[in-house]
């Protein structure tokens, strides 16, 4: 793709991210191209309807959940990967809640599968270099970490007058119950899976959505 092409493609596609936001799924190509600043025909020489366009919204979000999970993984300092990687998850779903929208049933399904296929072997090695340096204790899984940040986005929705300090302050607390402890035994009980972890975490996501922002309205992904 030539650059300016790349360049419109990706101003489309922040565009529609920010509609989203706002709008919800009755946004249109047309809406999106002028949110872009671009004439509606280049919206349609790159998409050729919205649901095209939702899908790649959606798959540039998992490349770039991916992403952050390969970067924590192949981190030298195993700590520093494992902050890292529940930061910038944490950053990333309650930035995109909009997002959760266009993953209606019967669409959620490939796209969610895929986003296991690929997290999950990143997630057994960030979990795997952790414990081999005493970071992570024996037992944690990938499923805990699905937990872990559900419990970190409930953090998010706690009135303070410093929400960030808020955050960090139960990530710090978070990560010192997965550090290895000396004497500190087995887990008990069994984590659920990454998918059932991951579709708890979605549907809690998917609720905030709309109760956070009751004004968009839900259409069929594939009008307009």
């Amino acid at each position: 793709m030539r650059a300016d092409a790349q360049r419109n493609r990706q101003a489309l596609l922040g565009a529609a991210e920010r509609l989203l936001a706002t709008r919800g799924l009755t946004i249109t190509l047309d809406d999106v191209a002028a949110e872009a600043g671009l004439n509606v025909a280049t919206a349609y020489r790159h998409f050729a309807n919205k649901q095209e366009l939702f899908e790649a919204v959606v798959r540039e979000e998992i490349d770039r959940a991916a992403s952050i999970v390969a970067d924590a993984a192949a981190n030298p300092d195993a700590e520093a990967g494992m902050r890292d990687f529940l930061a910038q998850t944490l950053a990333l779903i309650t930035t995109k809640r909009s997002l959760h929208d266009i993953l209606t049933p019967g669409v959620a399904d490939r796209w969610l599968s895929e986003l296991d296929a690929r997290l999950e072997p990143l997630l057994g090695e960030l979990i795997e270099r952790g414990q081999r340096t005493g970071v992570v204790r024996a037992g944690v899984q990938p499923g805990d970490l699905g937990v872990v940040l559900q419990m970190l986005c409930a953090v998010t929705d706690i009135p303070s007058s410093d929400p960030e300090a808020l955050r960090i302050r139960y990530l710090e607390l978070l990560l010192d119950g997965l550090r290895a402890t000396g004497g500190s035994g087995s887990l008990p009980g069994r984590a659920p899976s990454s998918r059932v972890a991951r579709q708890s975490l979605e549907q809690e996501m998917k609720s905030r959505t709309h109760r956070g922002a009751g004004h968009a309205v839900r259409a069929d992904p594939a009008r307009g």
